[in-house]
């Protein structure tokens, strides 16, 4: 390799011998050079000055981030385009449901899967008095509620049925399709699993004199824990608790598998539900609490409600709770916390909603004449009329996009 300064070669004699002098410092003085040390010390200013650069640069980039999320979070709007509309030929109390890349529609006389530009996936009939849709992943469960038949279903369609020959108050579905059902009969009652071709796997007996009768159950999204709500006679007292279940290993040499629960004496607990694998929610009428589930339960917040709790909803990030308002004119009171049981947001309204939801990073309301759309801090987004009667709003994900079922029909619609 040439010398940088001469074009000579840069080692004539011992390749292994030091170097000590290479640059000269001043072109006007040729005797003046950097030593070794002096050489380091500018390369390390270099280094610096270029990191610096490099973090006013990312610093700018992520200040314009934050700049345009903020103004898309706060973005107003006050109309909307129709981007699709198809005519309706269902009947009016079919049910229809946010799934994949489309949505679900469901009645008492079967269900359907259609993409968001009306085309039927695929179709299946059955004769339900009471379906109960829950899905989880790609899965999705359908149980007669007062009846005896589960359904499961994916993407493409239709894997098993059960007959549970008992009564079905509640389903549950995991991300493998493992179905959850909750059944009883005149003298107990049972929390059943089945696996997605429909074998019962395991089952718990409960009475309202010893365990209890279950309220609600939620199961996780691996399948691998679940928690009851129980309401259960002791002595001439009415109380509640809540079990946790562990179906992993770790519950494997535990009674019944029962890994963990809590009292909550004469208190209520209308509704419980993981949030994730491993964080579970329970709602009392005057509380709510929250649990860490790795292997047994732990408390982590009890948040105290002094209002009646009128609806809760839920996503995997947020706990939402309408509560009379006592402090203002309005009616109403909207709080929403996030998973560490923060307060991070409260605003009140004066409507009466039929549906709250969480789609994504706002909060989508709706009655039978209107659409309310708000961010996580209570600012009203939007707050559209409609002349057709509304009977579900479908939320697309996409902030300003939804599905609006009216008696008519479905339409696509974007906020403007």
């Amino acid at each position: 390799m040439a010398d940088i300064l001469s074009g000579k070669p840069r080692f004539n004699g011992d390749k292994n011998a030091p170097i000590r002098k290479i640059v000269q410092k001043d072109s006007e003085d040729s005797n003046d050079i950097y030593t070794e040390e002096e050489i380091r010390q500018k390369v390390r200013q270099h280094r610096i000055t270029q990191l610096k650069v490099v973090a006013a640069v990312v610093f700018v980039i992520a200040l314009l981030v934050l700049l345009v999320i903020y103004i898309l979070d706060n973005r107003t709007y006050s109309s909307y385009k129709l981007t699709k509309s198809i005519s309706r030929e269902d009947v009016e109390t079919s049910d229809y449901i946010s799934y994949g890349d489309g949505y679900l529609r469901c009645s008492s006389d079967g269900i359907s899967y259609f993409t968001l530009d009306g085309t039927a996936v695929w179709n299946q009939t059955f004769s339900m008095k009471k379906p109960q849709v829950k899905i989880c992943d790609s899965f999705i469960a359908v149980g007669d509620v007062n009846g005896n038949m589960i359904y499961l279903f994916d993407k493409s369609g239709y894997i098993s049925e059960v007959n549970t020959s008992l009564t079905i108050s509640q389903v549950e579905v995991a991300k493998d399709g493992l179905v959850v059902a909750v059944l009883e009969d005149n003298n107990a009652n049972y929390i059943n699993m089945y696996d997605k071709s429909g074998e019962k796997i395991y089952s718990v007996k409960t009475t309202l004199f010893g365990d209890g009768y279950p309220f609600d159950v939620s199961i996780t999204d691996d399948g691998t824990k679940l928690m009851a709500a129980y309401i259960y006679v002791s002595g001439e007292e009415i109380k509640n608790n809540i079990v946790f279940y562990n179906f992993s290993e770790v519950g494997k040499n535990e009674t019944e598998r029962v890994v963990g629960g809590y009292d909550f004496d004469s208190t209520i607990v209308g509704d419980v539900q993981f949030l994730t694998d491993t964080l579970a929610v329970a709602v009392s009428e005057n509380s709510i609490s929250l649990y860490k589930v790795k292997e047994t339960p732990k408390l982590l917040k009890k948040i105290s409600i002094d209002e009646e709790i009128q609806r809760i909803f839920y996503s995997d990030k947020y706990i939402g709770i309408v509560t009379d308002n006592t402090d203002s004119s309005d009616l109403y009171k909207l709080v929403v916390y996030n998973t560490s049981g923060n307060e991070i947001c409260e605003t009140t309204f004066d409507t009466n909603y039929d549906t709250i939801q969480f789609d994504d990073s706002s909060i989508v309301l709706n009655n039978d004449s209107s659409l309310c759309v708000m961010n996580m801090k209570g600012k009203v987004l939007a707050n559209i009329s409609f002349d057709s009667t509304i009977s579900d709003v479908v939320c697309l994900g996409k902030k300003g996009k939804y599905v609006i079922i009216n008696r008519n029909y479905i339409q696509t619609i974007k906020l403007k």
